[in-house]
């Protein structure tokens, strides 16, 4: 029986068969899983999780998966218009290194007048010496 792939399908780990006791997945940590799924889909597509996954996104969220909450960021600062709740989530995503995270929070404080602290975390992207990262964000955001 084949596995059909899509968004949906979230169970993505193969557990196989099981009479192979090498493939015996029940002891798995579930809480490594949301943290470090990619969540690059629904980055690109922020308003798929606001929509159709949310208790994804909620799972992942809980669990600390850095490109979760700059989605929850963009979600609770632009579309709910949460500013408090969106800063606070993309800072999340700065400090789990997610870059895009990094680069909206240093931007939207270097906005709101948050010159030292917009400098500092955009100064993480080392951006002075490697201009491909802030290119490659821009376009993202």
């Amino acid at each position: 029986m084949g596995e059909e792939k899509s968004v949906n399908n979230y169970d993505i780990v193969y557990i196989g068969d099981s009479s192979n006791s090498n493939d015996d997945h029940s002891n798995s940590d579930p809480t490594n899983y949301f943290r470090n799924i990619s969540l690059s889909y629904f980055a690109a597509e922020p308003f798929e999780m606001l929509t159709k996954h949310n208790r994804f996104k909620e799972l992942c969220l809980e669990n600390d998966n850095p490109e979760a909450h700059y989605i929850e960021g963009i979600l609770q600062y632009f579309v709910h218009k949460e500013k408090r709740k969106g800063l606070f989530h993309l800072r999340q995503s700065s400090i789990g290194e997610y870059t895009n995270g990094t680069y909206l929070y240093g931007l939207l404080l270097l906005a709101l007048e948050h010159y030292p602290k917009g400098k500092k975390y955009l100064g993480k992207l080392q951006w002075k010496e490697n201009l491909s990262t802030s290119d490659h964000c821009w376009k993202r955001v």
